[in-house]
């Protein structure tokens, strides 16, 4: 990709995000996963080749998307798409030189090293190009891009809470119509819980499932963006691309005062009408940094054990094949984590390894 200017990198990255958004559009259940998948191209232009070709790829994508989905499908593109990619890998891309000031240290020392080049080739000093020495660099914490993440969910999830009040019976009530009209036949579903003893009328059983999507819907967009940002990261490892190095998982933290949104949710829960499924909903999606604790807790820990290569993949097997059980489970050695400082205590040489 040497010889390919960087804004075709940005145009082809924006055509294939709105590709993968018109194929998730279609209606079929299988594909929604594309949808997910949108802003992975987005990340790589961007975590590649810098925050001006990840805008010049969400700019593709959007007008793309409005162009053959309708200005409206562009703006939901825009709003869960491109808008928290952008902001992400700003952010992710922001760095710090040791014992100074400022946020982009990799940029200045990169326009450094370009000046003293130039300087060299016009004889204007001597020395060989290169020996410039490299700045000793801290980057954005992944901690923080995890914070960052789950408020945009969070922000999502309620905006779109509140703005269902209005109408009878809330979001809950239009996602059941939604099921009711477009996916599930109420008298076929009817029939099938009686032929599997289950003493639920259909409508009950669509109210407990429409309480759940929100919920589910938010923590997958937060799960799928984080994945979304390391598998880019991966992509550009391998190719020589990466713009920062890769974060480690056992160096997650978070904020004192993020780590108390969690219980404060909860209380919420325990309120009336749609005062506590919004505390619900929210409690639900802030509960996934601390299963990100929980996993950083792990490798943390695992880090002093012999055989922790065969450790890691019994544990991740059993996440994948037992995955409600094993993810509370991680989720509530997160909590521990994050007020015990397990870590502190079972991996003191956490930043020597």
């Amino acid at each position: 990709m040497g010889n390919i200017p960087p804004w075709v990198i940005g145009v082809l990255a924006g055509l294939a995000s709105s590709t993968l958004y018109a194929a998730a559009s279609g209606g079929a259940t299988p594909a929604i996963v594309l949808l997910y998948l949108s802003p992975l191209p987005i990340f790589i232009a961007g975590l590649g080749w810098g925050s001006l070709m990840a805008l010049i790829a969400g700019g593709t994508g959007l007008v793309l998307t409005s162009l053959f989905n309708g200005i409206s499908s562009g703006v939901v593109y825009l709003a869960v798409e491109v808008a928290a990619p952008l902001w992400l890998m700003r952010l992710a891309l922001t760095s710090r030189a040791v014992g100074g000031r400022g946020a982009s240290a990799a940029a200045r020392a990169a326009r450094a090293r370009e000046a003293h080049h130039r300087a060299v080739a016009a004889g204007e000093i001597d020395g060989p190009p290169d020996d410039l020495p490299e700045p000793e660099v801290t980057w954005y914490p992944p901690g923080l891009l995890v914070v960052w993440t789950t408020a945009i969910a969070a922000s999502l999830l309620l905006i779109s809470i509140l703005s269902m009040t209005v109408t009878e019976n809330g979001l809950r009530g239009a996602i059941m119509q939604m099921i009711n009209t477009g996916i599930v036949d109420t008298g076929e579903l009817g029939r099938v819980l009686d032929a599997r003893g289950f003493d639920i009328s259909p409508r009950a059983f669509l109210a407990g499932i429409a309480s759940f999507v929100p919920a589910m819907a938010a923590s997958l967009w937060l799960i799928m963006t984080l994945a979304n940002m390391m598998v880019a990261q991966l992509i550009l490892v391998r190719l020589g691309r990466a713009a920062r190095p890769t974060p480690s998982i056992a160096e997650l933290r978070y904020p004192k005062l993020f780590l108390a949104i969690f219980p404060a949710s909860l209380l919420f829960a325990f309120l009336p009408g749609e005062a506590g499924f919004a505390g619900a909903s929210l409690a639900a999606v802030l509960f996934i940094p601390y299963f990100l604790l929980g996993l950083a807790t792990i490798h943390a820990i695992s880090r002093r054990w012999q055989a922790r290569s065969a450790a890691l993949t019994g544990f991740y097997t059993a996440l994948v094949l037992l995955s409600p059980l094993v993810a509370v489970l991680v989720g509530c050695l997160g909590l521990a984590d994050a007020w015990m400082g397990l870590r502190e205590r079972y991996a003191p040489d956490l930043e020597a390894a």
